[in-house]
């Protein structure tokens, strides 16, 4: 019985991600050369090609640990989650974590936090263009709906959280630069980051705790009167002038007045 396309495409996935030749194999021709084999040399490329993908996005990663190490742990990360989609600029997402579990890293606890920065990097880079939100149309929301206001943020915007100072590992590793290397202090963190793509490139800012966490509820679409009324404090106006002056806003609407999380009042 002919397979239909899907039915091939499935063995053909099962051969490629699982090494399970039997089913494939039954729909390739040999012509001097064995379908298993044939099928080894196409495994071959596809492990090939999400190695590379992962090193384009890692590379601080990869010198912090060398190529060999690199590749044997990519290997792994690959068998156990091979990618969803056919744009690998989105595979990856998920390396960061398994490297916190991966025990030959356990040496390096700030490993995975590196992984997290240069996937947030990665993801800025590659982040679809937006205009900023223009302040003059916030001024146009009356009084009675202002708290009611959601923010979206710019695509290419991230935070980071850190135990250790990972955008200084970063940066060091980057730069080859030993001496930073080996003047850091891993007891120096944490490290509140912001990443976001800007006309020179991608940037990567620390920003204090209260700041960071007041940008993170508001790019995360917590209403404004909430997320002022739960993070209050001197730097508040600032934090909301910052993100609006440096374009890190791409949009805004209204949650709905009958939203109970809208409104920081108590109810009655």
């Amino acid at each position: 019985m002919t397979p239909s396309l899907l039915e091939l495409q499935q063995s053909l996935r099962r051969s490629m991600v699982e090494g399970e030749d039997a089913e494939a194999g039954r729909h390739v021709v040999s012509a001097g050369l064995a379908p298993r084999q044939r099928l080894a040399v196409y495994r071959n490329t596809f492990g090939q090609t999400l190695v590379r993908a992962l090193r384009l996005s890692f590379p601080a990663v990869e010198r912090l640990v060398g190529a060999d190490f690199f590749e044997a742990a990519a290997r792994d990360f690959i068998a156990g989650a091979p990618p969803r989609s056919s744009w690998l600029d989105e595979f990856g997402a998920e390396f960061p974590g398994f490297l916190e579990r991966f025990a030959p890293a356990a040496a390096l606890p700030y490993l995975a936090e590196v992984a997290r920065l240069e996937w947030a990097v990665s993801r800025a880079l590659h982040a679809p263009d937006a205009d900023p939100l223009d302040p003059a149309a916030l001024a146009a929301v009356g009084a009675d709906a202002q708290a009611r206001i959601r923010f979206t943020p710019q695509p290419s915007l991230g935070l980071v959280a850190c135990s250790f100072p990972a955008d200084a590992i970063w940066r060091a590793v980057l730069d080859e630069d030993d001496a930073a290397l080996a003047a850091l202090d891993l007891a120096s963190g944490p490290a509140w980051l912001l990443v976001q793509r800007g006309p020179a490139g991608v940037e990567v800012l620390r920003l204090d705790e209260p700041r960071w966490r007041l940008v993170q509820v508001l790019c995360a679409g917590r209403p404004l009167g909430l997320a002022l009324a739960e993070h209050a404090g001197d730097h508040a106006a600032a934090t909301l002038a910052e993100l609006l002056s440096r374009g890190r806003l791409a949009g805004f609407e209204l949650a709905p007045p009958c939203d109970p999380n809208s409104d920081f009042r108590s109810p009655t």
